[in-house]
């Protein structure tokens, strides 16, 4: 491996940190004080993460038409602008108003760098163990979870929500100046290099043996059940995605410590990036559908542990079980696209299953927050997220049995 393809991995892996992990994993912390000072539901405040969501979801569908060698820097360049900056201002607010403003900036921002350009970049890349180098970088989203999730909230409790927002800006641009400073293109061919593992991948190739990510789209039918199934998946786990997010808000409302709460946060996102990793270790030796299986199964385990074993052990070892969740929304899909849609109909397909899943992330987050306000406790959004996993398993079920009755070259061969 070279120094630039290093650079690519380190680049790669800020991004996912600054446009996953500060800006949405750790909101958590932010929804409780940022209600009360504000006079508002929590659910109120969780809006702020839909909007820059669903913002970023719509914009990163535009960015693979506007990145080329020449704009990959202004491109990282303006994001983080709008992105830190936008943090930042959000720290002067003394209104929901202004913040769902600059929730829309921060998410013009953060579509700009979020998964599709990182992804694109990893694909150009890296072709051998891409599976495990893409595990890699989505892992480093839940880097910021497990550091910064208690710093942030010290940093609330001694000195107001306000400061922890400004703390969340600086650490933003700090996770994206790897990507700033370094010396990286698009693709390995414009500096002059293979990807990594090229020879290998494309003898595998011609055995066909591999999935090819092709940038021509397939005719591709949005409306055969196999797919209509995988949405289902999608919106499913990206339900249950949004669940940990409130980990602090049900350790308060069962009359635990704020301090319990971020723990349990900082647990659920050490095992958010050691799930990651683990899926794509687990991908390349028992394939993607399995994989799922059994990150659901263990997903499943820790919700049952929060719902039933509400003490200290139950709640901590419930919030690492429920992480698991996350490496199925973001490995697993793209894994689980490649084995039911081959490379004939990989480039049409995962864009807009990642879209979609973007879009219900962004809607369940507010919904989550909403249903505690309605309700009271945050035990009805466990038992969403137990039906979520139940009605996952089945449409999986049903996508592989539909798969395994078709023949075209796919990442697994049975």
């Amino acid at each position: 491996m070279k120094n630039r393809h290093i650079f690519v991995l380190i680049a790669m892996c800020g991004l996912a940190a600054a446009s996953i992990g500060v800006t949405v994993n750790c909101c958590g912390v932010f929804y409780a004080p940022v209600a009360e000072d504000l006079g508002v539901g929590r659910g109120n405040v969780a809006m702020m993460v839909t909007i820059t969501s669903i913002m970023a979801s719509i914009v990163a569908m535009g960015i693979p038409k506007l990145l080329t060698e020449k704009t990959l820097k202004p491109i990282i360049i303006i994001a983080v602008a709008l992105l830190a900056g936008a943090t930042y201002a959000i720290s002067l607010c003394g209104s929901l108003t202004l913040i769902y403003i600059l929730s829309v900036i921060r998410g013009i921002g953060d579509g700009m760098i979020n998964f599709v350009l990182i992804t694109m970049i990893v694909n150009y890349w890296f072709y051998a163990k891409r599976g495990v180098f893409t595990s890699v970088v989505m892992a480093f989203s839940g880097v910021p979870g497990v550091l910064l999730s208690p710093v942030f909230s010290n940093v609330i409790s001694t000195s107001g929500w306000r400061t922890g927002f400004v703390w969340a800006a600086v650490a933003t641009l700090v996770c994206c100046l790897p990507a700033i400073v370094l010396p990286f293109s698009i693709r390995p061919e414009a500096s002059g290099l293979k990807p990594y593992g090229y020879d290998e991948y494309m003898a595998a190739r011609k055995e066909g043996l591999t999935m090819v990510i092709s940038d021509s789209s397939a005719r591709f039918n949005y409306f055969n059940p196999k797919f209509l199934l995988a949405l289902i998946i999608c919106i499913c786990i990206s339900i249950i995605a949004a669940v940990p997010q409130h980990l602090p808000g049900y350790a308060v409302s069962l009359g635990k410590s704020a301090s319990v709460g971020a723990m349990m946060l900082s647990v659920s996102m050490a095992c958010n990036i050691g799930s990651k990793l683990l899926f794509g270790v687990l991908n390349d030796r028992i394939g993607a559908y399995k994989t799922v299986y059994v990150m659901a199964f263990l997903n499943i385990a820790g919700i049952l542990l929060l719902l039933f074993v509400p003490n200290i052990f139950g709640l901590y070892a419930g919030a690492g079980l429920l992480a698991f969740a996350f490496s199925i929304a973001a490995v697993g899909m793209a894994m689980l696209s490649g084995y039911l849609f081959g490379m004939e109909l990989y480039a049409s397909a995962y864009p807009v299953i990642s879209f979609v899943g973007g879009i219900a992330n962004a809607l369940a987050v507010t919904f989550v927050g909403t249903l505690y306000d309605m309700t009271g406790t945050y035990t009805v959004n466990f038992w969403l997220a137990l039906a979520c996993q139940i009605v996952l398993l089945l449409s999986l079920m049903a996508a592989v049995a539909i798969r395994r009755k078709e023949r075209h070259t796919g990442i697994e061969g049975e």
